[in-house]
């Protein structure tokens, strides 16, 4: 066997084991596997992702503070079932705290930084004017480059709490064919403008007003029954 040659690039960070978890469980949530009000039972959960009781129940905890699942002491501990209500809230919410990664974000973007984000912006636009679903790992990207750049450590942690549970509310009416391409087009193409000026309170002018842009996305949400009344 040929030995294996030294490199100058740092060996990949060990991920723990609660980390792996908590994705697969995550996933299950975004993708429907696990359903909203599923009670999860911790014996299930250990038989079917091959692990231990103790990663189970940090993984848990930890879509808990994201309010992903929900946790009655010696009751149960379930997914999280949204009204739709909390759907509206959850994404006026979500655009808020991006307001302000956005304003602190993109007058600090090297120039680097802000032409990988320009193209990324402009594949999701493009991907919305012909009516087809983002890729969403391009929108991490984004946001994980604007978050560098913001050095905020709060606001980091307000994003790693409250995204998660943004991402699963928005993309679950997505997954179900409900969606309005043409303001989510303006609105990036809008962001990208700002982006490649480096206007950080015009990037965060576009992130706010967004959700109320959106009230003919969320009648029809509603009228599809996504989310409970």
């Amino acid at each position: 066997m040929p030995i294996p040659q030294l490199t100058d690039q740092p060996p990949a960070p060990r991920r723990l084991l609660r980390d792996v978890v908590y994705d697969k469980m995550f996933a299950a949530i975004l993708d429907g596997t696990l359903q909203f009000g599923e009670r999860l039972n911790d014996d299930q959960l250990v038989a079917w992702l091959g692990v231990s009781r103790t990663p189970v129940r940090e993984a848990i905890a930890k879509l808990a503070d994201q309010a992903l699942v929900d946790i009655e002491a010696n009751r149960y501990t379930r997914v999280v079932d949204p009204t739709h209500d909390e759907f509206v809230d959850t994404i006026d919410i979500g655009y808020g705290v991006w307001a302000m990664v956005c304003e602190r974000a993109v007058p600090k973007l090297s120039t680097a930084a802000r032409d990988e984000v320009v193209p990324l912006l402009e594949a999701r636009a493009a991907a919305f004017a012909s009516n087809e679903p983002e890729d969403v790992t391009g929108l991490v990207r984004t946001n994980n480059i604007f978050l560098e750049a913001a050095g905020s450590p709060s606001l980091a942690r307000l994003w790693a709490n409250n995204a998660p549970r943004v991402a699963l509310l928005a993309q679950r009416p997505v997954m179900n064919g409900v969606f309005e391409f043409a303001p989510a087009r303006a609105f990036t193409e809008e962001l990208r403008d700002a982006v490649r000026d480096a206007d950080g309170p015009r990037a965060a002018e576009a992130v706010r007003l967004q959700p109320g842009r959106l009230q003919g996305w969320f009648d029809a949400v509603r009228e599809a029954g996504i989310y409970r009344s």
